[in-house]
């Protein structure tokens, strides 16, 4: 994967700079096999920035081990679409964490992890619960902005709780009713969101495996990638010895992931002395 970037690199496929007139965040087009990928990015040099250029890379190499599989049958299903990405995420943010300086930096950094996991998995389920609201109301006929808004309100209230509320993350939700609108997959790729909540506690799941399970991890995870569409979630995932269809897989996913990181991160606050050991 990391001889795949350097390709990447040296082919120039990574528009890497922000520039006037360009849109804003980033993405990978990979959808001609043989001609893609191609990378566009806004890279500013922060370690967001470099999280999200790991990102885009994970699809980029998705996309070019799946190719051999042709147009039709390359890309992935939604439930494994965003595997690649959030795992070389995952890969550069465990770097990232073994270059850092000093413990309040690590602390930092994992606290960062940790805000974007809660991120992935909870505010991704909540747009797939406002999409849910919209799509059932809009067989019974057009919805005006209102209805939207309205949905949109309840599925961050189901999610976060009422604002001002003991436990709610939120004061207020004052002038957030619109931010529907500013969501482009509802507009462009409709219930792909719940893919990022999917991927993120999957890729916890599979980094689990492989600091259990190192012996040829590498070659199964390339070999679920190459798949492409050709396997579905559960068969992609036997091989590592994961059952989604388990009661018990989302809740050990959870655990695995963001409980470890929380895990770390709390014990590295006790060692600096930012809590202390209940």
């Amino acid at each position: 994967m990391a001889e795949m970037f350097t390709g990447f690199v040296e082919e120039k496929r990574i528009d890497v700079p922000a520039t006037d007139g360009k849109q804003g965040g980033a993405y990978c087009s990979g959808a001609v096999p043989g001609i893609g990928p191609f990378q566009l990015l806004n890279y500013e040099g922060t370690k967001r920035d470099v999280a999200t250029t790991a990102h885009e890379s994970g699809h980029a190499v998705h996309n070019v081990l799946a190719y051999p599989k042709g147009y039709l049958q390359y890309h992935p299903p939604l439930t494994l679409a965003e595997t690649a990405s959030i795992f070389g995420e995952m890969i550069v943010f465990r770097d990232l964490l073994k270059m850092a300086s000093s413990p309040n930096e690590r602390l930092s950094l994992l606290m960062s992890k940790i805000d974007d996991t809660i991120n992935s998995v909870v505010r991704q389920c909540s747009f797939d619960r406002f999409e849910e609201l919209a799509h059932t109301a809009r067989k019974d006929g057009e919805l005006n902005t209102e209805e939207l808004d309205k949905f949109w309100m309840q599925a961050v209230e189901e999610y976060y709780g009422k604002a001002g509320e003991a436990g709610a993350p939120f004061d207020d939700y004052d002038d957030i009713q619109h931010l529907w609108a500013y969501v482009p997959h509802f507009h462009h790729v409709p219930f792909y969101v719940y893919s990022y909540a999917f991927a993120d506690l999957v890729v916890g799941t599979l980094y689990h495996s492989f600091q259990t399970t190192p012996d040829g991890f590498e070659d199964r995870l390339l070999d679920l990638l190459a798949a492409g569409g050709t396997k579905d979630f559960a068969t992609a995932l036997a091989p590592f010895g994961l059952d989604p269809k388990s009661p018990s897989f989302w809740e050990d996913a959870i655990k695995a992931h963001l409980g470890g990181l929380m895990a770390e991160a709390e014990s590295l606050a006790e060692e600096l002395g930012y809590m202390k050991n209940a």
